[in-house]
């Protein structure tokens, strides 16, 4: 089953995205400040949103395949696009689009900003600027896989639960240990960035459930969504209240008709993975270039940076989403069809190669 108004979600989400990040590059390269592009409502529930919508769906995915062809498919889902992008950097770099100092952070990426293993801060360099989630995103789906050995149906929801409730011991005993951007292998399984995942698998769960509520749960969603990001309480109970109100706002998306695959926003849902990737590289090319012409404080800059980062973005996530839609079979291949076609492919040779 295809739950399309969650693609609607991603777009919200992505493009959320990048506001928020030219609200953090424009002042300092530019010297023009829209703060409103970093305000609480902007800043706080995009990749929670991201992450709770990651939680549904890789909990139907997991249900559909086993442990093994998950992994992959999940392989081929992050690390292919993920490269590219790292390659496309590159390409900026060497056309001399950003500073000095930008064109040399390439030369300091290592093994584990490639495989995104997470190895901690001031360990690794990250030049796309959004390296951060996906850390986070290889760990969870391979712990959500880990969890699926237990059952789906009931493994899954129970240990989320019981894992979120570790979390939320640490939150109130031991506040802000591992909440960090750029974790540890041997701390990020404590840290509350993984709460708006959990939660969407646990909304995954209750998919079928309490359909009649969902006018109910509506206005709640939405008033807690406006309510939370002027509360004085710390970046990590942000972050905690944020995830709750992603993992409503995905159940609330199934509980309404879906909308046609045909619908334009359905089908750029599928392009958000690589505007995410790319958009930040993308708009740093139009704000570098204008800070060394000199034209400091012009808002049209802004506006401009933020036109091709979404546009680029988007067009880059299209040739993303076209490359990710044929590697997909991969994960679908049975152990035995890699030797099945290597062994056609050299009967081939070898047929070509026999003199007559």
């Amino acid at each position: 089953m295809r739950f399309n108004n969650i693609q609607i979600l991603r777009v919200a989400a992505a493009t959320a995205v990048v506001f928020y990040h030219l609200g953090c590059h424009a002042p300092t390269l530019i010297g023009v400040d829209p703060a409103v592009f970093r305000s609480g409502w902007i800043a706080v529930f995009p990749v929670p949103l991201f992450f709770a919508v990651s939680g549904f769906v890789l909990a139907h995915a997991a249900r559909s395949a086993p442990p093994g062809r998950f992994l992959l498919a999940r392989f081929l889902r992050l690390y292919p696009g993920y490269w590219l992008a790292l390659a496309a950097m590159i390409v900026l770099m060497r056309l001399r689009v950003y500073t000095e100092y930008r064109r040399w952070e390439i030369y300091f990426v290592r093994g584990s900003t490639v495989t995104l293993w997470p190895v901690g801060t001031g360990h690794v360099m990250y030049v796309l600027g959004v390296e951060w989630s996906l850390v986070y995103e290889v760990f969870l789906s391979v712990a959500l896989c880990a969890m699926s050995l237990f059952g789906t149906r009931r493994g899954v929801p129970v240990l989320s639960g019981v894992w979120l409730a570790v979390i939320g011991a640490k939150v109130v005993l031991w506040p802000g240990f591992a909440f960090d951007p750029f974790p540890h292998w041997s701390t990020i399984a404590l840290s509350a960035y993984n709460v708006p995942f959990l939660l969407g698998v646990l909304a995954y769960q209750l998919r079928d459930r309490g359909r009649r509520w969902r006018w109910v749960v509506l206005p709640v969603v939405l008033g807690a969504y406006a309510a939370l990001p002027p509360r004085p309480i710390t970046l990590e109970g942000h972050w905690c209240g944020a995830g709750l109100v992603g993992a409503g706002a995905v159940w609330l998306a199934v509980q309404f008709r879906q909308l046609p695959d045909r619908n334009r926003l359905v089908r750029l849902g599928d392009c958000t993975y690589g505007l995410f990737l790319f958009h930040v590289p993308l708009m740093l090319a139009v704000l570098y270039p204008a800070a060394r012409l000199g034209w400091g404080g012009r808002a049209e800059v802004v506006w401009v940076a933020g036109i091709v980062a979404v546009a680029g973005g988007l067009l880059f996530g299209r040739l993303e989403a076209a490359m990710h839609a044929r590697l997909r079979p991969l994960a679908k291949m049975r152990a035995a069809d890699p030797t099945a076609w290597a062994g056609r492919l050299m009967a081939r040779v070898g047929t070509r190669h026999v003199p007559r």
